[in-house]
């Protein structure tokens, strides 16, 4: 028997532990105040692109004794453009010229100014010139690091043994040999150590899609490379491989190479980030510091396409989008510290006749304002309607609920630039402040639209990642801090046959994620809107930084704080900072949280001393 004073007792302690649970669940709901967008502010009042620094406006101040970095690209416009953004976003000063006979007479060789990198398009380049290779020498003789973008063709370079000695190269073994595979050494690129071939015949065949086709050049000693192509194992030692990336040490310079065509696309900028890196003492500079998920076409409103949706699903779409799509999405983003933005599409057929739920609207900005993601706003249709129909109906629909709800992000699908500029001109429109762009294969990645909105490149598909992907995303992450993955359910809600079932095309969705992205999970999640002040902040900052001993004095200009950098290091370590704080990242790599306009970071060796 339960005396009366326990069975008291005991009810007493139901009561409170029912209370807790309902009412938490009461103050949660109290306080989602869904109705409004926390992610929206107004543009005007965040840094703009007529904000965005450039080298001839220059900094508010700087430090005594420090000079800013300029840099010279000999070449065409084939690579100019990555340079270029690559400059701007370090925020050096670029000088180009179409041949080395122009950059000989360019006004800094008058001023007697020295730039500290000479980047190459070995394309413009007369190589049968004994003068062009005088002037090479001589430029790594004065001090200055020379990059080659790519090579001469193997059979110059196996003419002349001037050629050869330049590049660090003993010999050519072959102008053209096939190999099975990349191995991309540690401490090149962030991420770490990655080689891209496997056994698996079904796993090579679904990812390796890397240049395979290169010159075998043996170097000479001495010589450091990064990157290698890997042939038959049982054949070649490995030290003899074809080597792809490479540095060549001069007295007070070096001079480093690609073999291939690796700075052809957007991961360019990223490879030129981690040379400068092995060339120099240390390297700092700035960051995006952000990590995004976007979910494109989800959720969609209207009870759409359900013939074929039961056929393949058993499920209406509300069904489809609770019960097959939400749970996986969910998943994938609370296992991985990555921001997360939904791209909502009321419709996507708006020539059916079925209109969107307003229920619908209401449950899903609810559930996802409760798991801090941001509802965003899509531009895709399926129909023939015209793209300002499609968002005048769906301005009309969502603004009739929820009258106080402002969108700040869009996702803008297949379009290009210019119609993305007309779609951002309407009047429905106004409180957009970030595009999401697909990749169109340019080499700028963040940047702006136009004066206050923002676009960000979308890096990689959440369903297929091949080896060249892998590539690309770690040489972003190592000049930006920055992804975006966009997993468009589009094809899940009007499948052609089951093999577009959500189950096929999401079988590698979560171990994509997990696996490809874990050496960047120091990086700050961001959704789209969060991402955008990121990249606002990172693109008008200016800044300056001045090494006494052990401490690198670093302080910003133009912006409010906190602002990111990366430093790398060699066999160097940060004891302590002042004005901020940092994380390792991974041996010698380190990120910087700038939380005043001035820090100062404390260096300690990491090399092993020993008395006797």
């Amino acid at each position: 028997m339960i005396s009366r004073r326990n069975y008291f007792a005991i009810t007493i302690v139901m009561f409170i532990i029912f209370f807790m649970f309902l009412s938490t669940g009461v103050i949660t709901e109290i306080w989602n105040e869904y109705e409004t967008n926390s992610y929206s502010k107004d543009s005007r009042k965040l840094p703009g692109k007529s904000e965005v620094y450039s080298v001839s406006r220059g900094a508010e101040g700087e430090i005594p004794g420090h000079s800013r970095d300029f840099i010279v690209y000999v070449g065409g416009k084939e690579m100019e453009e990555a340079v270029e953004i690559w400059a701007s976003y370090t925020k050096k000063n670029m000088e180009g010229y179409i041949s080395l006979t122009q950059c000989g007479q360019a006004e800094w060789k008058e001023e007697q100014r020295i730039p500290s990198m000479l980047v190459i398009d070995s394309g413009h380049i007369r190589w049968e010139e004994g003068e062009e290779l005088e002037y090479l020498e001589k430029c790594l003789e004065e001090g200055i690091d020379v990059v080659f973008c790519n090579m001469p063709d193997a059979s110059v370079i196996k003419k002349s043994r001037r050629i050869q000695s330049l590049f660090g190269i003993r010999s050519v073994k072959a102008e053209r040999t096939d190999v099975k595979g990349v191995h991309l050494y540690e401490g090149f690129l962030l991420g770490g150590e990655a080689v891209y071939l496997t056994a698996d015949k079904k796993e090579q065949k679904k990812r390796q899609d890397m240049d395979l086709t290169l010159p075998w050049y043996e170097l000479e000693a001495g010589t450091e490379v990064y990157m290698k192509g890997v042939t038959d194992e049982e054949v070649t030692e490995s030290e003899e491989y074809p080597v792809i990336i490479w540095k060549k040490n001069y007295r007070g310079a070096c001079l480093m190479t690609v073999n291939g065509r690796y700075m052809e696309d957007f991961g360019g900028i990223g490879i030129l980030s981690a040379m400068v890196a092995q060339m120099e003492l240390y390297d700092l500079y700035p960051v995006v510091n952000a990590q995004s998920i976007v979910v494109a076409d989800y959720p969609v409103l209207a009870q759409e396409n359900e013939e074929q949706l039961m056929d393949v699903y058993s499920r209406d779409m509300q069904g489809v989008e609770r019960d097959v799509l939400w749970p996986e999405i969910m998943s994938v983003y609370r296992r991985n510290r990555m921001g997360l933005s939904c791209m909502m599409a009321p419709q996507l057929d708006y020539e059916d006749d079925l209109l969107p739920d307003r229920e619908q609207l209401h449950y899903y900005v609810k559930n996802l304002n409760k798991e801090d993601t941001e509802v965003g706003l899509s531009g895709v249709s399926i129909s023939d309607t015209q793209l300002r129909d499609k968002l005048s109906v769906d301005y009309d629909f969502i603004h009739g609920e929820l009258p106080e709800y402002q969108f700040a992000s869009f996702y803008a699908g297949s379009m290009n630039e210019d119609e993305i500029k007309a779609t951002m001109a309407g009047e429905d429109m106004t409180s957009v402040r970030t595009v999401i762009e697909e990749d169109r294969r340019d080499d700028e990645i963040v940047g702006y639209l136009s004066e206050h909105v923002t676009k960000q490149k979308v890096l990689s598909d959440g369903f297929t990642h091949t080896y060249r992907d892998d590539l690309r995303i770690k040489c972003v992450e190592t000049m930006l801090g920055y992804t975006n993955i966009l997993i468009d359910v589009t094809d899940a809600l009007y499948p052609k046959d089951k093999t577009d079932s959500w189950e096929k095309l999401a079988e590698d969705l979560g171990w994509n994620i997990r696996d490809y992205w874990k050496g960047f999970r120091e990086f700050q999640g961001a959704t789209a809107s969060e991402s955008d002040e990121y990249i606002r902040r990172f693109l008008a900052l200016d800044y300056s930084w001045q090494r006494d001993g052990k401490d690198i004095r670093l302080q910003v200009f133009n912006v409010r704080e906190p602002v990111w950098f990366i430093l790398r290091t060699h066999n160097e370590a940060i004891d302590r900072m002042e004005g901020g704080s940092f994380t390792e990242l991974e041996e010698d790599v380190f990120l910087l949280e700038l939380e005043e306009a001035e820090a100062v970071i404390t260096m300690k060796s990491t090399v092993l001393t020993y008395e006797y």
